[in-house]
């Protein structure tokens, strides 16, 4: 991959490829096809891989989200794909336009413009006062995001802003499903090796103390430690970059009601459910899963959930 593709909804900035490549020694020429052959014989080596298929953008894009390991990237898509088979529950297709029942109060996406650092920014905007109990579609929403972005974008990593300055929080907690969420981390985190550099929650709410102690239940220590409240937006502005913020949080990107539009209007289109198809059957066998392959650095993926460590 000798650029980035033009994107609306992921943009980069003009040096992202050269820079992130630099990151992890992988900028000489030459020495990231070569990683990028390597994880391709050794995924066309595996037996109990149901696809083997994948194009050589998707590989470098796992071994850059590996921060430049090839062995790294071998055990995330061995996860993933380990992943997929435990929890199917995740993957049922919605109709984002139709089924998706939450775009009245909640509205979400990836920014399209990085940090001049290169992270991506994730920004969830809450207003809802009520909910409704099965947040599950909500989910499945989540893991689709992810999913296209394993495919399409090039960065260091995600910043998350979590926006309850109009939520009830109270009626919020009511709703979250602790085991879900620990399930949708450990999909996120362990399967598609997903780099969170920092959690942000605004809201003057006092009730963001017990919001904040399940969130702690739900991440690993690691992440926890990266949790950070602002009362305002002020203070969000003094350590997240402004302008790549939409307007609805003083920053000059397009409102997020529009950007969450956009989201919708791509995980609906034919082009979208096409691939996510194909990658939901990117599932594994285990019976034709080397036993030699069983040892602690799989961490128990072969067995049942319970054996996984969510870090």
């Amino acid at each position: 991959m000798e650029t980035l593709p033009m994107n609306t909804l992921l943009e980069f900035n003009k040096d992202t490829l050269q820079t992130i490549r630099k990151d992890y020694n992988l900028d000489k020429p030459g020495s990231m096809d070569q990683a990028i052959d390597i994880l391709h014989e050794w995924v066309q080596k595996q037996n109990h891989f149901e696809i083997k298929d994948y194009p050589r953008e998707y590989l470098e894009r796992r071994i850059i989200a590996s921060k430049g390991s090839v062995e790294r990237a071998k055990s995330k898509i061995d996860k993933n794909c380990t992943l997929r088979t435990l929890m199917p529950q995740f993957y049922k297709f919605i109709d984002f336009k139709t089924e998706y029942k939450y775009s009245d109060i909640i509205w979400d996406g990836l920014l399209p413009k990085m940090t001049d650092d290169y992270y991506r920014i994730y920004l969830l905007k809450n207003v809802g006062k009520q909910f409704d109990a099965d947040m599950m579609n909500y989910f499945r929403w989540l893991v689709a995001m992810v999913e296209y972005v394993t495919a399409h974008d090039y960065c260091r990593g995600i910043i998350i802003v979590l926006d309850y300055l109009e939520t009830n929080l109270v009626e919020l907690l009511k709703v979250l499903d602790f085991v879900k969420m620990r399930q949708v981390m450990t999909l996120l985190t362990d399967g598609y090796g997903m780099r969170i550099k920092a959690f942000h929650v605004i809201t003057p709410s006092k009730t963001v103390e017990v919001l904040v102690a399940l969130f702690k239940q739900v991440l690993s220590a690691k992440l926890s430690q990266r949790i950070q409240i602002h009362k305002d937006l002020e203070s969000l502005h003094k350590v997240v970059q402004k302008d790549v913020l939409p307007v609805e949080l003083g920053g000059n990107e397009r409102s997020i009601v529009k950007l969450h539009e956009e989201w919708i209007a791509l995980f609906s289109s034919k082009e979208f459910q096409e691939y996510y198809s194909k990658m939901k059957a990117a599932t594994v066998n285990e019976k034709y899963r080397q036993t030699d392959k069983l040892n602690e650095e799989y961490m128990g993926i072969a067995g049942t959930f319970k054996t996984l460590n969510v870090d």
